[in-house]
C-alpha cells in the first residue's frame, strides 16, 4: 500500500456496513410506499371518476355535503385530441366554421451535416432558393384546443368527432 493511503479501520468499515444497510432498507421502503401509493391512487381515481359520480347521476345528485364542511360535487370532464392523421381535415374544418387561427404551422428543414455557415445565413434568407428538403407540419396546442372545447361545449356547439377524439366523463371533486 501506498505510505498515503489510509488504512481502513474495523470501526469505520463497521459504520460503512451499517450505513449500506440503513440505505437499502431505506431504498425498498421508499419502493414499498410508493406501490402503495399508486394503488391508492388507482382506488381513488375510480371513486372519483365511476363510483361516485354513477352513485349520484342514479339518484340525480351532481352536489353531496358530506358534512365537516366538505362539499362533493360532479364536474365534467372533456377532452379532446387531434390525430395527426386529422390535422388537415381539422384545418379545413375549423377555418369553414369561423374557427381560423388555431393551427399552427412549422416547417422542418433538412440540413445536411458540415453546412457551411454561409449557406446556412443564405437558408435563412431563402429555404427554397437552395432547394433544401423540408416539410411543412400543422398542429394545435392542446392548452388552445382544450380551452376551444370548453367553449364550443358551454356554448352548445358540436365538436365533429369523426375529426377530433372526444373523451367525456365526470369527476368528482371536494370543496369546502
Amino acid at each position: 500500500m501506498d505510505e498515503y493511503t489510509p488504512v481502513p479501520t474495523d470501526d469505520k468499515l463497521t459504520r460503512i456496513a451499517t450505513l449500506g444497510k440503513d440505505f437499502v432498507s431505506l431504498a425498498n421502503e421508499i419502493a414499498d410506499i410508493e406501490s402503495l401509493l399508486k394503488d391508492k391512487k388507482k382506488i381513488f381515481e375510480r371513486l372519483s371518476t365511476d363510483i361516485i359520480p354513477d352513485a349520484m347521476h342514479s339518484v340525480g345528485m351532481t352536489a353531496f355535503e358530506i358534512g365537516n364542511r366538505y362539499t362533493l360535487k360532479v364536474a365534467p370532464v372533456l377532452v379532446v385530441k387531434l390525430p395527426k392523421e386529422n390535422v388537415d381535415e381539422a384545418d379545413a374544418w375549423l377555418d369553414a366554421n369561423g374557427h381560423g387561427g388555431m393551427m399552427k404551422r412549422k416547417i422542418e428543414v433538412f440540413v445536411p451535416k458540415n453546412v457551411d455557415p454561409e449557406q446556412l445565413e443564405n437558408l435563412k434568407r431563402g429555404i427554397e432558393a437552395l432547394e433544401f428538403d423540408y416539410e411543412e407540419g400543422k398542429s394545435i396546442h392542446y392548452q388552445t384546443l382544450n380551452k376551444w372545447s370548453r367553449e364550443m361545449e358551454s356554448e352548445g356547439e358540436v365538436i365533429p368527432e369523426t375529426i377530433f377524439e372526444v373523451y367525456r366523463s365526470s369527476k368528482t371533486v371536494i370543496e369546502e
